[in-house]
């Protein structure tokens, strides 16, 4: 039995993963200036505390540790503090996510807060954000969807063509949709604030690394399967595979060739006082 056969289910759970993880890699350029502002000045308050047997009360008195963040873009305020506990909050200036960072000791330490919470902060624009982020789960689900029936359609064909199998088309065809997953996630996502991590910059050079791959497998594929007989569905998977190929890796070039440009604020330093 063809292996792609023998747990069917296995591939289907893969690619739906493949489609919900891919937007989570998808950060805003804001949020993580956020996040790295509260992380530093975490470990400045356990120097500090070290130092001084309590931990800092304001941003003031932790000045000479050059604590580095641009104030215009990222909002940091330590709310409390005592002998052994504090408390400090970091979002940006001007949210987009609806994302607020915290570290507070009688919580456990460093979390990011949950929807009541966040609406202690980020007042006006919540509705707003809120809807935008549904906007884009919905397109994420039907995203999912179509990459659902996709499996399931080259399941389907797999399952009734009962003739011998000629040349490399099955394998290429169901490997295309995990970079067909990445490709349309980025379509939704991304946009000139989401940060280019190395992370998302290492899946979107092996999304199109695994795009040319199955484009060339087809084109190998397609020139392998003879001329007479009946080989349609074979043709067929072979012509959605260069497509989806195709579509995958400029989608994948285009993100990266328009969005790799430094932003005018990557370089962020402290402001003055």
């Amino acid at each position: 039995m063809n292996p792609i056969l023998q747990r069917p289910w296995l591939w289907l759970i893969i690619i739906v993963l493949c489609a919900g993880g891919c937007t989570r890699i998808f950060e805003n350029d804001q949020d993580a200036q956020a996040r790295q502002a509260l992380q530093d000045l975490m470990a400045i308050q356990d120097q500090f505390h070290k130092e001084n047997k309590r931990y800092a009360r304001n941003l003031v008195e932790i000045d000479k540790y050059n604590l580095k963040y641009h104030n215009g873009i990222v909002y940091l305020e330590i709310e409390s503090a005592g002998k052994n506990k504090y408390r400090a909050i970091s979002l940006p200036a001007e949210s987009t996510t609806a994302r607020v960072f915290a570290y507070d000791t009688n919580q456990g330490g460093y979390y990011e807060m949950g929807e009541e919470e966040v609406a202690q902060y980020v007042l006006g624009a919540l509705n707003h954000i809120r809807k935008e982020q549904k906007e884009k789960a919905t397109f994420d689900f039907l995203s999912a969807g179509m990459l659902i029936c996709l499996f399931g359609f080259g399941l389907r064909m797999l399952t009734r063509y009962k003739e011998p199998r000629t040349g490399w088309v099955w394998w290429p065809y169901f490997l295309c949709l995990a970079p067909l997953s990445l490709a349309v996630a980025a379509l939704n996502h991304m946009d000139i604030d989401i940060s280019l991590s190395t992370e998302l910059l290492i899946l979107m050079g092996s999304g199109f690394g695994v795009s040319v791959l199955c484009l060339l497998l087809a084109g190998i594929g397609l020139t392998k399967i003879p001329a007479k007989g009946e080989y349609h569905i074979l043709q067929g998977i072979a012509v959605c595979t260069i497509l989806i190929s195709l579509f995958s890796g400029a989608i994948l070039t285009h993100s990266y060739l328009t969005y790799s440009q430094p932003k005018a604020n990557t370089l962020y330093f402290k402001q003055a006082r």
